[in-house]
């Protein structure tokens, strides 16, 4: 992962780095979004962690292939700092962050409880749930090796699919299957990286269903991520497992949204996630390309 993640610093402010494939010939937006919330996170005091980033996803990135991440400082405070990132590839605008950072405060601290979910010690390393998680996944892309990833069986692609129940449902544990170093931007950014891993399948699975549709995103939808948010609430290890929660509660005019929560196996919530994502109904299912999942 350390690789993954690497960031040259040419100069101050500029960070430069290469994104994997998500589907193929597309760059993983997980990716380019980790990158982005880890060189904000450069420029920042280290006692201030992210608590907040939303970004939004402009164009398709190549895989394989520089991107420049220009950061911009637009508050220092006393305890609050907030960072916009431009990132370019071949000079076009793929994606822009705005990340809030702050120090840690003493406060009253509560949570929901976690939702029940098996051990990830008693679900399979391999799966047919797995399987059709990484089918949009480039079999090349290295996301398939950094990331281990354990869907609780029923919760894929025929859990929770109706209208009545709020469209598509997922829980999945997931970690990075390598250790990773203490410093929690870098902990920070992987849980970025993974977090876009599922949602707009999501999303997609809960419109098929409430709409009758039959068959998979793939052969039926154009998909694409349009947005993404995180709300870092307590520090966590991406190297240890955490279950990511999250469910479809709407989509219509084109849209699909996902929303869920990330906990640790102990059952402390440690981030909430929301995806916005394109949803266009192909008109041919006879020859479908791969789903545009950035």
């Amino acid at each position: 992962m350390r690789e993954v993640l690497h960031l040259d610093n040419p100069r101050p402010n500029t960070y430069l780095g290469v994104c994997a494939a998500g589907g193929r010939g597309r760059a993983y937006g997980g990716h380019i979004a980790a990158h982005a919330v880890l060189a904000a996170h450069r420029t920042v005091d280290p006692e201030r962690a992210v608590h907040s980033l939303h970004g939004y996803f402009l164009s398709m990135g190549r895989p394989d292939e520089q991107v420049q991440y220009e950061v911009q400082t637009v508050r220092d405070g006393g305890t609050y700092a907030l960072r916009h990132v431009t990132a370019r590839q071949r000079g076009d605008e793929l994606f822009t962050l705005t990340a809030s950072f702050k120090k840690v405060e003493e406060a009253a601290d509560r949570h929901i409880v976690m939702p029940p979910a098996p051990d990830p010690a008693a679900l399979p390393a391999q799966s047919e749930a797995a399987d059709r998680l990484w089918s949009g996944i480039d079999p090349a892309s290295p996301i398939r090796r950094v990331v281990d990833v354990r869907p609780v069986l029923g919760d894929d692609d025929d859990g929770g699919g109706g209208a009545e129940t709020g469209g598509g449902h997922r829980r999945m544990w997931f970690r990075i299957a390598s250790g990773m170093p203490d410093d929690p931007a870098v902990h920070a950014a992987a849980l970025t990286y993974c977090s876009d891993l599922t949602v707009a399948r999501t999303a997609a699975l809960g419109h098929l269903r409430a709409t009758g549709t039959t068959g998979t995103p793939a052969q039926n939808l154009y998909l694409a991520s349009l947005d993404h948010a995180i709300w870092f609430h307590r520090p966590c290890r991406a190297d240890d497992w955490l279950l990511f929660v999250h469910h479809s509660p709407t989509s219509g005019d084109g849209r699909g949204l996902t929303t869920g929560q990330v906990w640790t196996r102990s059952g402390t919530l440690v981030a909430t996630v929301n995806q916005e994502v394109l949803l266009r109904t192909r008109r041919s299912t006879t020859t479908p390309e791969p789903a545009l999942v950035p």
